[in-house]
């Protein structure tokens, strides 16, 4: 299936590049003063395209307008078709979840919410294991369900759209397991909320994005700086009231998994080259 096509080599040349360093294999031709990329397997064009309209977006912001005329329009937006609308079934299912869940003490009290909860002991966690997992979806407030869903939202839709939905849901719940029970250890177990997976969305984009470059999305500088003192401002300041061990433990875990998965697939593209 044709993806792009651009009169300047240059261009091709980079996108062929960061797509076969993502692990697509790309088909490359010329027609008159056109240079034509292709991807062959129709299941990858999606999140090819995907990627290559990220690519070309960056380039028009730092260097003004490129020559490039994709096969089905002008690239759109990355929001163009909304802001839910740009997002993976997990990524809404989070959402979906935690928005739901939130509101079931209003109307049932706190059954639900203790049956979620992170368990008293190993004992009953042995018994009810899913409870390892099930305090990401608890929140307290409105202002604390507001900020970890928007992070949620921007962090987990980058990883949904260019990796899978697959990959998000297996970070999320390695990550969501070991900040709740790094947690647990540390304070018992009246904790929740989803911070420890937010974080560890963080930590895998931003050592993804490092050991992988070549994939093209990785984090601005800034966001980092802000999450990693946010958290530091947490620790000093709202010790008593913040989970605090969950953010750490969930950066930490979320790192470890960038960091193979990131090797991982810089290996495999280096072999297609």
């Amino acid at each position: 299936m044709e993806l792009i096509r651009t009169p300047q080599p240059e261009l091709a040349d980079l996108i062929q590049h960061t797509l076969t360093r993502n692990g697509f294999t790309v088909e490359r031709s010329e027609q008159g003063d056109q240079q034509v990329l292709s991807i062959p397997d129709q299941q990858q064009y999606p999140h090819a395209r995907q990627l290559v309209e990220e690519l070309i977006g960056d380039l028009k912001r730092q260097q003004g307008q490129v020559a490039v005329e994709p096969l089905t329009g002008r690239p759109q937006p990355l929001l163009s078709g909304g802001w839910l609308a740009s997002m993976g079934w997990v990524t809404k299912a989070g959402l979906v979840l935690c928005g739901l869940i939130y509101l079931t003490p209003f109307l049932f009290g706190e059954t639900v919410y203790r049956a979620l909860m992170f368990p008293p002991t190993l004992d009953v966690l042995a018994a009810q294991p899913w409870r390892l997992f099930t305090p990401m979806l608890l929140h307290f407030s409105l202002m604390h369900i507001l900020f970890n869903l928007l992070w949620w939202a921007d962090l987990g839709r980058l990883i949904e759209r260019f990796q899978s939905s697959g990959q998000l849901l297996m970070v999320t719940l390695i990550t969501a397991g070991v900040s709740n029970f790094a947690q647990f250890l540390d304070s018992g177990h009246l904790f929740g909320g989803l911070s420890g997976v937010v974080y560890g969305l963080l930590g895998y984009l931003w050592i993804y994005g490092k050991i992988n470059p070549g994939a093209g999305y990785a984090l601005r500088r800034e966001i980092v700086i802000f999450m990693l003192a946010w958290m530091v401002i947490c620790f000093v300041g709202l010790s008593g009231i913040v989970a605090n061990t969950a953010h750490l433990s969930g950066l930490v875990s979320g790192c470890v998994l960038g960091g193979i998965f990131g090797l991982i697939r810089r290996s495999s593209a280096n072999s297609a080259v």
